[in-house]
């Protein structure tokens, strides 16, 4: 299982580009907040902007790690499930452009995500339902949210709330609504600028 984490880290890191702005978004599935910023801002980024950064998706959000290894959410147990079905879907699809879709599927159901609109929206986006379902109902899926546990605890300064955006590494409380295009052209360096921040 070990190898299993490095290898899911290492596909992290390897979706990144030398020069593009690495942006962190530290999120939990039934957080009404997360979903707004990914369903009115995120996306948005992402279709406007989306080559001039990397995405990282965090699903852990404020849940805690209890003594005896379970989770205890923030919104309820439904959410420890969706936040464990984001996990493996990370792990097999590793690419922005794999797993966004199916994210922003389960983000436009707001708070009423569960295992069946979890099915709907793996299939909506190509992806493998039975590999997703086996993951996140076994330990495959329980240690891959410790991943996102230790990346969340690992947040220099700590979080605080929901959602928590990172550029290049730095909380960035701009970031955290309608100024998330601004805050990504502004950390962009390159110089193939895209429209949108350039108008």
């Amino acid at each position: 299982m070990a190898a299993l984490l490095l290898v899911s880290l290492s596909l992290i890191a390897s979706s990144f580009g030398d020069d593009k702005v690495q942006v962190g978004f530290y999120s939990e599935s039934l957080c009404p907040d997360c979903i707004a910023l990914s369903t009115k801002y995120m996306n948005k980024a992402v279709e406007e902007v989306g080559k001039i950064f990397d995405l990282l998706y965090v699903p852990w959000g404020n849940a805690h790690l209890l003594s005896d290894g379970t989770f205890l959410c923030q919104h309820g147990k439904m959410e420890c499930i969706i936040n464990t079905v984001d996990s493996c879907v990370l792990h097999y699809y590793p690419q922005r452009e794999q797993f966004w879709p199916f994210l922003y599927c389960m983000d436009e159901a707001k708070e009423d995500q569960d295992m069946s609109v979890a099915q709907r929206c793996a299939e909506k986006s190509n992806l493998n339902w039975d590999n997703i379902d086996t993951c996140s109902t076994g330990t495959m899926g329980h240690d891959l949210e410790l991943v996102y546990y230790n990346m969340t605890a690992s947040l220099e300064p700590p979080h605080k709330y929901t959602p928590w955006i990172t550029i290049n590494g730095k909380h960035n409380t701009e970031a955290e609504g309608s100024r998330l295009i601004k805050a990504i052209c502004e950390a962009y360096t390159g110089s193939d600028k895209p429209v949108a921040c350039i108008i």
